[in-house]
């Protein structure tokens, strides 16, 4: 048997006086020092401007300013801050560029860093790979007499955290010259860091998180439209072209969810119409109900909706099975057959900011069409199209300044325009593709792709 001991005399003081004080603190007694007000100025929140309001100053610069966003979009339009950053490109001005060539190569190594081959990522992962491995396929198949292979270095992402950070450094060690990568913005994000260290550059051809190229790291160039320019098309064909302003966003709880529709929210405020309601799911969830009620009260007449298919198709045909008749908004990752499937006839009206037309009809398109078919025996879409480009560029730059990772960087962040399988690309001054995307419709059965409608700012500049 268990003997209880009681305690002595003289532990029990110093335990109450602990115990008070913990109950003092939860009960909120120690909520009785005075709230200390912020004396901090240097800062200044941003003016919420009545709807229609232009801009008064311009911002002037060698690159358009952040993402060439619309002038009635801008933040802080009407305020000369102190300082802008994104109108010049940051240089690189360490050694390097006269370092000789290593020595004993037998191939020129680019590495590719993929998503790993299960979860909601590996699907578009694979699409670009394929696209990268065309690219250098056809690359070695036209080496001239003398010039080294391209020899492709493959490394998987895991969801541990950091495990980007290992794969750059392996690929540091491997000797390669540049690498490619990745859909994931926290790996991509944890590569650059050490990129910046490894002195590597990366072209990235897949992930649309606003966010990465902030970073203020002259080691990456993005040819995949972010989602800025999904962010900026939709408030324009909501707010302008469609006239509606009662809008709410549905988004998934994740990073990709809360840093990609960020452009939008913030420009439909800067528009005059702030979102209602910005209401999180999680990502395998399959019945909105409780959402969908709170959202009703809001009586909206435009829903965006930012996540993977497999979760806004549910929601759109949950929606309308509601009664909700709002419009339904989205980016490109409603463009996809599952979306299709699961949205039902909830699919019809649905509108989505995508990167370009995968219709076209012009000889450049339709010949990348026919060899990606050909290779894979399947038709390419917008990943394989990007992780092409983006690995024709990077390899241009390495047969015109030779195996040095310096002059790579030099050949790859001078580049202002490229013309590409994708379309047209326009670089700014942080070496992000800021050309015109365009938007499909679903309509009778299938995706329509239309131009974007040009800016406010720009129709009135025209009249």
């Amino acid at each position: 048997m268990t003997r209880l001991v009681k305690p002595p005399e003289r532990m029990k003081k110093p335990f109450l006086i602990f115990a008070a004080l913990w109950l003092a603190a939860a009960v909120g007694w120690c909520d009785g020092y005075p709230e200390k007000l912020d004396s901090n100025t240097n800062h200044l929140l941003e003016p919420i401007l009545p709807a229609g309001a232009g801009a008064n100053l311009l911002v002037e610069g060698d690159y358009p300013y952040y993402g060439n966003v619309p002038v009635e979009m801008r933040p802080y339009r009407n305020i000369v801050p102190h300082f802008r950053y994104w109108l010049t490109r940051l240089p690189f001005r360490g050694p390097g560029r006269d370092y000789p060539d290593p020595p004993g190569l037998s191939s020129l190594k680019i590495g590719l860093l993929s998503p790993p081959n299960y979860g909601t990522e590996a699907k578009r992962g694979e699409l670009s790979r394929q696209g990268v491995q065309l690219a250098i396929e056809e690359a070695n198949a036209a080496r001239r007499p003398g010039e080294l292979p391209f020899e492709l270095v493959e490394r998987a992402d895991s969801p541990q955290w950091g495990s980007a950070a290992n794969i750059a450094v392996d690929f540091a060690d491997a000797n390669v010259l540049a690498f490619i990568g990745t859909i994931d913005g926290d790996a991509t994000h944890v590569a650059l860091r050490v990129a910046l260290k490894t002195e590597t550059f990366i072209v990235n051809c897949s992930d649309p998180d606003p966010s990465l190229t902030e970073t203020q790291i002259p080691w990456l160039l993005r040819n995949f439209p972010d989602n800025r320019q999904h962010g900026y098309l939709l408030a324009r064909l909501i707010v302008e072209e469609r006239g509606l302003t009662n809008i709410v966003v549905l988004r998934a709880n994740n990073r990709p969810g809360r840093m990609g529709v960020r452009p939008f929210v913030d420009a439909v405020r800067r528009l005059g119409h702030p979102v209602l309601q910005e209401i999180n799911f999680k990502e395998g969830e399959r019945t909105f109900e409780t959402s969908i009620t709170v959202l009703k009260q809001a009586q909206p007449d435009a829903i965006v909706l930012w996540g993977n298919p497999a979760e806004t198709g549910l929601v759109a045909a949950q929606l309308r099975s509601a009664g909700v008749k709002a419009a339904l908004f989205g980016f490109d990752r409603l463009v996809d057959p599952e979306f299709v499937r699961l949205a039902g006839l909830a699919a019809e009206g649905v509108t989505a900011a995508f990167f370009f037309d995968p219709e076209r009809t012009d000889p450049v398109w339709l010949g990348f069409v026919a060899r990606y078919e050909k290779r894979f025996g399947q038709r390419p879409e917008h990943y394989a199209a990007y992780g092409y480009d983006g690995t024709k560029m990077l390899l241009a730059a390495i047969r015109k300044v030779g195996p040095n990772r310096y002059r790579i960087h030099d050949a790859m962040t001078s580049i202002d325009e490229y013309q590409g399988v994708s379309g047209y690309m326009r670089f700014d001054g942080r070496w992000d593709n800021i050309a015109p995307i365009v938007y499909a419709q679903y309509l009778g059965g299938k995706w329509h792709y239309l131009p974007a409608p040009p800016a406010k700012s720009t129709q009135a500049a025209r009249n």
